[in-house]
């Protein structure tokens, strides 16, 4: 007899006791802590953070948005690809998700990490799409007349989620304008005009502010929020 072995334990010498411990915690782990939400950078994970607060008040604390601001961290879609990379390599207990705009760019962008061979722990998705986004006015390339068109996949940044409300002027919806082609996937990339974009992130801000001073508003419209964080927390099942 040892101090390993004796009259109530026999130990397997053969059994790797510590790295069987160490999956088991990490299991533990995976499944206790938060959900970590990664997006294309600070302006989408405050929104998106404050917006859950609304739709979804009962996840604070459950759900958590990468913190860029305290961590001086850049942007955009070539980023969240490098944090997805990162996450990945670090071995990052937390399941976590990489949320990319549902636009031309954003799916360019995270086309090599969908490849990717990613861990259980890992999901990878975009702005769901929206049936408003189905017939939304755009503004060129050869035209200056609004024309409706599918903006699914083409140019859903979060703005276009933050509400009917929100993006509504005395001439009608915001328009998207169309810019830059990528001849891979054969479509335009496009987005709000910076002022509008700018309008409508002040908008949201107004509208969240309003209901937590007054609470609900029957006219407040959370649709597109709602959508992007059902999606986020079904992601694992």
């Amino acid at each position: 007899m040892t101090q390993l072995t004796g009259c109530c334990v026999e130990l397997d010498a053969a059994q790797p006791i510590a790295e069987q411990a160490r999956a088991e915690q990490l299991a533990d782990l995976t499944q206790n802590s938060p959900l970590l939400v990664l997006t294309e950078g600070p302006t989408d994970a405050r929104l998106l953070s404050m917006g859950m607060e609304v739709t979804h008040p009962h996840l604070k604390g459950f759900v958590t948005f990468f913190d860029y601001d305290s961590g001086g961290v850049e942007g955009g879609v070539a980023q969240l690809a490098r944090n997805v990379a990162a996450f990945v390599a670090a071995g990052v207990a937390n399941r976590f998700v990489a949320i990319a705009d549902n636009d031309t760019e954003g799916i360019a962008g995270m086309e090599k990490t969908l490849t990717r061979s990613l861990p259980g722990r890992c999901r990878v998705m975009f702005y769901p799409p929206l049936p408003e986004l189905e017939h939304y006015p755009t503004l060129g390339p050869y035209t200056d007349d609004p024309v409706p068109a599918d903006v699914n996949g083409r140019a859903g940044a979060l703005e276009l989620y933050l509400g009917q409300d929100v993006l509504q002027t005395d001439s009608g919806l915001m328009p998207v304008q169309w810019k830059s082609w990528n001849p891979k996937l054969g479509r335009y990339q496009g987005a709000l005009a910076d002022q509008d974009k700018r309008l409508a992130q002040e908008r949201f801000l107004a509208k969240v502010k309003a209901h937590r001073v007054g609470g609900p508003h029957p006219d407040a419209d959370w649709s597109g929020i709602r959508a992007i964080i059902d999606q986020i927390v079904s992601a694992f099942g």
